[in-house]
This record gives structure tokens, C-alpha cells and sequence, in this order.
């Protein structure tokens, strides 16, 4: 009998002793997986038809860690301007950043709530991305990439603007479909989500468009993933 490391023994020993040869069965290769252009494998269901999302009586009850740690970046390169793509009730933007550097983005009815709940920041329309985005240095957008039906678009915005930094939340699909909060492989628990990314699914997404410099979760009980980014 042969014993893996002393295979030399069995040589010695008789033919009538010595262990069969066994046959080997080839293991057949795994198929690389495939992904739409979002990044999701392309067996995941999107949702069809995603509810408007309204956050204008919410306040810091989720992402705030998100809003702490943009501040703590946007202090410490010295930035004098943060654009918050999709601010909600633009609370947290007001709570962590100063005026006069602050310009939140929003469409209706969220961004005429805004303009009268906090009359000397600036805010500005969703509608018109790229206008909106024209003297952008830093931009946060979070837990709003996955209510979008083109998310490709607003990166590719994002990247064509003049903003060097940029911080991305979204909820961590792993971490959701672990907890049964939504299935793996879609339609988002979510009504008003209409996509959602394992933490390795939004990183290579990402980076299609910026360049990827760290991620993490920031709230594991929320499910938060968060990527800081910059230009390519």
C-alpha cells in the first residue's frame, strides 16, 4: 500500500502488493460567472417596477457614519465645496458641512422641501446632472446608486466632472440575503431599489468608471458598504 510521502517503499515491494492504480476522473471546469452591464450577475432580477422613495422626515437614522467619515475626508484635504447627490431631506449634509460649502442635489418634492426647510444653503436639480455637477471637488452620494435605472450614468457623470474625491454608500447585497432582508439574487425586498451589489460586484462596477481607493461596511445591523474613489 502506498503511503503519500513514502511512495519510495512501496517501490520495493512486490507487484501483487502493491496498491492499484486508481482512475481518474477529470473534474469538469466552472464557467466563469456573468454580469449585466450594472455589474449584477446576469441572472439577477432587477426590479421592474421601483416605488419613489421619499425621505424628506428623515433625518440621521441611517448612513450617518457615511455623512462622519465624508466629513472627517472633505477636513482633512481641505476642501472648500461637498455636492450631495441625492441629499434626502438634506439634513445630514447640513448636520456634518458648513455653510457656505455645501450644494445638495434633488428632485421633486424633496428639493423644494430643502429649499425652504434650509433656505441659505444651495441646492440644486437632479434633472439637470451635469449643470448641477459643474464646480464639483467632492461628492457624496448615499444609498441612492440603487434607486436608479441607469446607476452607469451617474458614474460616468461623476467621472466626467471636475470633482477629484468621491464616497459611494449602498446597501451590501451579501449581507442583506445573509439576514433574509432580500434575495441574493433579486427583485430587492426593497420596493423602491431597483438593484443591489455585493460588495465585490459594486467594486469591479465602480470601477469601470472611477478608481476605487478603499472600501468598507460602515453599519453592519443597516448592511452599508461604502467606497471612496477617485479619477482615474
Amino acid at each position: 500500500m502506498t503511503i503519500r510521502g513514502f511512495d519510495w517503499i512501496a517501490q520495493g515491494l512486490p507487484s501483487r502488493l502493491r496498491a492499484p492504480a486508481r482512475a481518474t476522473r477529470e473534474r469538469p471546469l466552472m464557467s466563469e460567472p456573468t454580469y449585466t452591464e450594472y455589474g449584477t450577475l446576469a441572472e439577477y432580477t432587477a426590479q421592474s417596477e421601483p416605488t419613489h422613495f421619499d425621505d424628506r422626515t428623515f433625518r440621521d437614522e441611517w448612513q450617518n457614519e457615511v455623512y462622519a467619515e465624508a466629513y472627517a475626508h472633505f477636513r482633512d484635504r481641505g476642501y472648500r465645496r461637498i455636492t450631495d447627490f441625492g441629499c434626502g431631506s438634506g439634513f445630514k449634509l447640513v448636520k456634518y458641512f458648513p455653510a457656505p460649502t455645501t450644494i445638495g442635489i434633488e428632485i421633486e418634492p424633496s428639493l423644494s422641501h430643502v429649499r425652504a426647510q434650509y433656505p441659505d444653503r444651495e441646492w440644486r436639480s437632479g434633472e439637470e446632472l451635469v449643470h448641477s455637477l459643474r464646480d464639483a471637488e467632492m461628492i457624496i452620494t448615499s444609498d441612492v446608486i440603487e434607486h436608479l435605472p441607469d446607476p452607469g450614468a451617474l458614474l460616468q457623470a461623476f467621472a466626467d466632472s471636475p470633482a477629484e474625491f468621491f464616497v459611494i454608500s449602498t446597501p451590501a447585497l451579501e449581507l442583506l440575503a445573509e439576514r433574509k432582508m432580500s434575495p441574493r439574487l433579486g427583485p430587492p425586498a426593497n420596493p423602491s431599489h431597483i438593484r443591489e451589489w455585493t460588495t465585490d460586484e459594486f467594486h469591479k462596477f465602480v470601477s469601470q468608471y472611477l478608481r476605487v481607493t478603499a472600501q468598507k461596511i460602515t453599519n453592519i445591523p443597516q448592511c452599508t458598504q461604502m467606497i471612496f474613489a477617485r479619477k482615474k
